[in-house]
């Protein structure tokens, strides 16, 4: 016990082996040589240690947890969580063993599960910061990545210096375009633990984001020539390689990895088979190309509810009907400032903004989540008997002008001067009757592309953010129509000014349609948007690599590559 407190486990470890091999019925013994070669990383020992002690004694509740942490370390999820609930029956209020049970249903994938127990980890403890960062993770991989920071911060505050949330955090806030704060959150945990993988990973991701491939490189090429098989650095060397042009280098290095051990959590796997699916089809090889993609999609595990999205474009259309357009208040806000890009993802939305922020009257604000925050929000910040869609119309002018100035503060604080500032969520497709509410100067710009190709885009992105329907060709073929009706209805009614650009067309005749957008933005022309991958800022999102090229041709019609696999898409697409 003595040289346990003074943090001694060697010295633990062999005092506890003398004394098991004298009192072989000893429960305790058995426990604290467990945890002592636990501590020493001999989890094969410790194991064996801590299962003598419940054979000798079942309801021993420390035990049971120790050797649901030793399978947790090792890999053993489902073995794990039997010993976690065993420790728990025997006693309810060990809040390690709830984190642990959420550590283990997290890396099966049972995110939901696993958020009850981080829950009910800070419930016992409310100073867990563990659970804290569980909490935020979970939330993070279910596309609700602003909820997410608000727990990780909290995590930070329990524990300042806190390397794992640090990284966390830092991830969770590069889908929201926040690049400069995770930069500086990579390196304070570099600057703690300069070999800390996961921190090496995700600086060299933020690097390529930025464009900094060289950079890049630098960061992964020793530990991927010394054999690392850390699944974080194969996968932002796979990105790496894929910008290069080089998928080569990287397929056997993912497979590889597939196929051996340590085990890999369901996260892992799946970010593997999309990787995987990448590189292959940037090597031509579609059949493998689309095995991994299924492969992924199907290990997503979304619930994609087609009833409630039905229901939600209902009401929309309800709402803002034709007759409703001409008698709705507005704000009396006049900006001018607001543009936004809107259309299904992988849309090309990415490539109009990036053409529209290579001028210098334009702030290209990436993918906002203001609109869909107002709208989420909006019954309980005005205090209305209903939520959105369904309150719009009670809404004096007085109160969107509130709304419409909370959303251009934000884009104040991300540009003061800027003319234009272009927020290209494409989902705001489902709020542009909310937009012409809030902002009746605003612009839209509609990004179009051929059905196919947009949906089998979708398909083969792995999303940051949450898109459930994508996960499924019939769900997205489904998905893509009903995009089709709502956007067929705000061509009908409408006021804003609208330019609908067709993908192919930006491609095939870039400089024409290139100074239609910015004639439509009320802007002169500037050969800076003729060289747009020449434009060196931040992309949050998956085209990230795709922008920072000259146009090329090989995106259109990429879907008849595919075409034996997609029967399922090409039915949904025509039903209904």
């Amino acid at each position: 016990m003595a040289a346990s407190q003074r943090g001694d486990w060697p010295a633990t470890a062999e005092h506890c082996s003398r004394l098991v091999h004298l009192l072989p019925r000893a429960a305790d013994a058995w426990f604290m040589l467990g945890r002592a070669c636990a501590e020493l990383d001999r989890l094969d020992e410790a194991s064996a240690a801590y299962r003598e002690a419940l054979h000798i004694k079942p309801e021993f509740a420390e035990a049971a947890h120790g050797l649901g942490y030793v399978l947790l370390r090792q890999g053993e999820w489902t073995g794990a969580i039997d010993f976690f609930r065993q420790a728990l029956r025997f006693n309810p209020r060990i809040a390690q063993a709830h984190w642990g049970l959420g550590n283990a249903q997290q890396m099966l994938g049972d995110l939901q599960q696993a958020l009850e127990h981080y829950q009910q980890a800070l419930q016992i403890n409310p100073r867990h910061a563990a659970a804290r960062l569980g909490i935020g993770v979970v939330l993070s991989l279910a596309g609700k990545q602003p909820q997410a920071v608000s727990h990780i911060r909290e995590a930070l505050q329990l524990k300042p210096g806190y390397i794992d949330a640090c990284i966390a955090l830092a991830a969770t806030l590069m889908p929201l375009g926040e690049p400069d704060e995770a930069e500086k959150l990579v390196e304070t945990a570099l600057e703690q633990d300069p070999v800390n993988i996961e921190a090496i990973s995700l600086a060299a991701t933020i690097d390529q984001h930025k464009g900094k491939l060289d950079k890049a490189r630098e960061r992964l090429a020793t530990l991927v020539d010394a054999g690392n098989s850390e699944v974080n650095i194969l996968l932002a060397w796979a990105a790496l390689c894929s910008s290069s042009d080089d998928p080569g280098a990287a397929i056997p290095l993912l497979e590889r990895r597939l196929d051996s051990e340590p085990p890999l959590s369901v996260t892992a796997r799946r970010n593997l088979h999309f990787n995987l699916g990448n590189l292959y089809d940037k090597n031509r090889e579609y059949g493998k190309a689309f095995g991994h993609y299924r492969k992924g999609n199907d290990l997503k595990n979304a619930d994609y509810d087609a009833g409630a999205r039905e229901a939600n474009v209902q009401a929309t259309i309800a709402v803002y009907s034709h007759e409703r357009m001409n008698t709705l208040p507005r704000s009396g806000t006049r900006s001018g400032r607001p543009v936004f890009v809107v259309g299904m993802p992988r849309s090309g939305t990415s490539l109009i903004e990036q053409i529209l922020a290579s001028h210098p009257a334009v702030f290209g604000a990436g993918e906002l989540i203001h609109v869909i925050q107002i709208a989420g929000s909006v019954q309980a910040t005005l205090k209305k008997p209903q939520a959105y869609p369904h309150c719009m119309p009670g809404l004096t002018p007085a109160e969107l002008d509130v709304l419409a100035q909370s959303y251009l503060d934000q884009i104040d604080a991300l540009s003061p001067d800027a003319a234009r500032v272009v927020d290209k969520m494409p989902g705001n497709f489902m709020y542009l009757g909310l937009i012409e509410q809030l902002f009746p100067a605003a612009r839209i710009i509609h990004s179009m592309r051929d059905p196919l190709d947009t949906c089998l885009s979708c398909y083969f992105q792995d999303f940051s953010r949450s898109h459930p329907y994508s996960y499924d060709l019939r769900d997205l073929g489904t998905f893509y129509r009903s995009y089709e009706r709502v956007m067929q209805h705000w061509r009908d009614v409408l006021s804003l000014p609208m330019l609908e650009v067709q993908y192919e067309e930006l491609i095939s005749d870039r400089e024409r349609v290139s100074r239609q957008m910015i004639d439509f933005c009320g802007l002169d022309w500037d050969d800076r948007c003729h060289d747009f991958h020449k434009t060196q800022r931040y992309v949050a999102t998956a085209s990230y690599d795709q922008v920072r090229r000259p146009l090329y041709t090989s995106s259109v019609s990429r879907w008849k590559n595919y075409a034996e696999f997609l029967a399922p898409l090409h039915e949904a697409l025509k039903s209904g």
